[in-house]
């Protein structure tokens, strides 16, 4: 009677002897082997969806070239006053009339600043600026950076999402200030 029943293991010790399969004269079950039409499904749904993570990504990169075009970004244009050819000599100091300063444009009240570079000292004044955030859209993040003209000054980098409100202070040693995604850079009052 002893012959029929291995001898017992400790607690917690692994049985060693036969490995389990199921019970004594059962074979090991059988792997199961993928279709040929699950892989052609898991490989052409892996292409389609590159394919249209593609076009999401150049959609949206024509997208931005469109919207510059339609004037929500600055296109710098260099132009001749209209009396004057653009390869004339230098100018004779001309004589001011009453007429010549009427036509002098005055500059803008509350001047903007949208996407773009600008030199501060020349294309924006120093000072303090704000934004109201980032522009609506699919990718609402605006970036505010500056490059410094000199080794001393240490760059800036202000971001912000939808409705929140930036405020950066530019100084001429500043150089450029890049803005990205923002909502127009008005003066702070």
């Amino acid at each position: 009677m002893t012959d029929r029943y291995p001898p017992q293991q400790p607690y917690g010790q692994p049985y060693q002897g036969q490995a389990f399969a199921g019970g004594p004269g059962y074979p090991p079950p059988p792997k199961k082997k993928m279709s040929g039409g699950a892989i052609v499904a898991i490989v052409l749904g892996s292409v389609f969806g590159g394919l249209f993570i593609l076009l999401v990504i150049i959609g949206l990169a024509v997208d931005d070239d469109s919207t510059q075009a339609e004037g929500k970004s600055p296109i710098l244009e260099v132009t001749a006053p209209a009396d004057e050819p653009a390869t004339a000599a230098p100018a004779k100091p001309a004589e001011k009339t009453p007429e010549k300063a009427a036509e002098k444009p005055e500059p803008k009240k509350d001047p903007e600043y949208s996407s773009g570079d600008w030199v501060v000292g020349e294309d924006i004044p120093a000072g303090t600026y704000t934004s109201a955030g980032a522009e609506k859209g699919i990718f609402e993040l605006c970036t505010i950076t500056t490059d410094p003209s000199g080794d001393t000054t240490m760059p800036k980098i202000k971001t912000a999402n939808a409705d929140e409100r930036v405020i950066i202070t530019l100084a001429e040693e500043d150089g450029v200030v890049s803005i990205s995604g923002c909502e127009p850079l008005k003066p702070r009052e």
